[in-house]
């Protein structure tokens, strides 16, 4: 449907690359106040809507990290160097990334959803 959302696998590679790209943003966001960061840990939904251009909403689990503020900038925050860590605390953030690839434009938007239970299943 034409600039109706369109579900989306969301275990695939490309959504999980923005999921790390909003990591910057989702520890800029006041809500995560603890001393890690917070890395994504699985994206769990995905929907797409043409616009003027292509808006891509995501719902992330982000956990904290082994990554502690202050060793590292939240960009420096990647795959290979910070692992979500055993136990921590979990939550639920919106994702939303609006493109337009022929002006080289990428904005992302991050909301915190809510804190998810270590024994939660998503």
């Amino acid at each position: 449907m034409v600039g109706g959302h369109t579900e989306q696998d969301p275990t695939k590679k490309e959504y999980t690359d923005f999921a790390w790209k909003a990591v910057k943003g989702i520890n800029d966001q006041a809500s995560n106040n603890g001393p890690y960061y917070y890395v994504p840990i699985k994206v769990v939904k995905a929907t797409t809507q043409v616009v003027a251009g292509l808006s891509t909403n995501l719902e992330v689990l982000v956990g904290e990290s082994t990554c502690k503020k202050g060793e590292l900038q939240a960009h420096e925050i990647s795959a290979s160097n910070c692992q979500a860590k055993e136990g921590g605390s979990r939550a639920l953030y919106k994702v939303n990334i609006w493109e337009k690839p022929w002006e080289n434009f990428e904005q992302f938007n991050v909301e915190k959803i809510r804190d998810v239970a270590a024994n939660e299943q998503i």
